[in-house]
């Protein structure tokens, strides 16, 4: 049991000096992805890109003792400590051991606090910054697409129209509604020379957005999920991803419901482009904006 604040800095801070330099994040297959709900809290890491290990930031004390006096609650009434919080912790398997913490590290800390042993966790496989350059470094293209799957994607059928549901019983794992005319968006643009990267801010696996759009005849240049984790925690990270992009493409264009924005690099002069239209027109506004954009660059 880690008790007072001072012993549980230490611990956090010796844990991450441990793995500095040899850790390693690992894929993980679907089965164990799947089956593997439970591991020893002593497996699990902080992540030193998050906040939660940054000294001047560092964990905050009135959550970690919220989340202990819940569980103590539930461990007096002779229930799993975890018994009254819903969400397992995200975790991504990394070397040399364990898992390291993607969301969840105040509820970590409680457990560990009060000598819990086990805690329920849910396996990512996230896109790292290798990743990124590794798709960068194969596209022959100069071009791209951005979009937010939960903002222009993921949609609800009572106010938009949808692509068909999947079949039984894959509509068991992939609850999406995926937005009527996407499938067919993605492929005029990847036919007029565009990368399309697309990002969500959810702790999805890469893998579970890789084969959900695969369902539905989408097949994306680059996945990034839990892009809101790198937006708020690891700076440098964000800015070298940053360059690495504009280095890459000539032009960027981001999709968002009323506006596509188009990015010319290295210049970083940009245009809004209005997309004021219903629901049910809005990728065909979408690509005649985009042959638009595309025969005044031949001009």
């Amino acid at each position: 049991m880690v008790a007072v604040k001072t012993e549980f800095s230490e611990f956090v801070a010796n844990d991450i000096k441990k793995y500095e330099g040899v850790r390693i994040p690992l894929k993980t297959g679907f089965l164990k992805r799947t089956f593997k709900k439970w591991t020893k809290c002593k497996n699990l890491h902080p992540n030193p890109d998050d906040e939660f290990c940054f000294p001047d930031i560092g964990p905050n004390y009135g959550i970690i003792s919220d989340y202990e006096k819940k569980m103590k609650e539930e461990m007096s009434r002779g229930y799993s400590p975890w018994e009254g919080i819903d969400e397992r912790l995200m975790v991504e398997a990394m070397h040399p051991e364990g898992y390291m913490l993607i969301n969840g590290h105040h509820r970590w800390a409680a457990a560990v606090r009060l000598g819990v042993k086990k805690a329920p966790i849910k396996i990512l496989n996230l896109t790292h910054e290798e990743d990124i350059i590794n798709i960068v470094e194969k596209s022959k293209n100069s071009k791209r697409v951005t979009v937010d799957l939960n903002e222009l994607v993921f949609v609800d059928e009572a106010k938009y129209p949808i692509e068909k549901k999947l079949p039984f019983p894959a509509n068991r794992r992939f609850k999406q509604n995926i937005r009527l005319g996407f499938p067919a968006l993605c492929r005029f643009l990847q036919a007029a020379g565009y990368d399309i990267w697309v990002f969500t801010p959810d702790f999805y696996s890469v893998d579970y957005i890789e084969e959900l759009l695969k369902r539905h005849h989408i097949k994306p240049d680059g996945i990034i999920t839990a892009s809101g984790r790198l937006e708020k925690t690891n700076e440098d990270k964000k800015k070298r991803i940053k360059e690495i992009m504009k280095k890459k493409y000539t032009r960027t264009l981001n999709l968002y419901n009323d506006m596509i924005i188009a990015v010319e690099n290295p210049s970083g002069d940009f245009e809004q482009i209005p997309i004021e239209v219903p629901a049910d027109e809005w990728v065909m506004a979408v690509e005649n904006a985009v042959k638009k954009l595309e025969e005044n660059g031949k001009q």
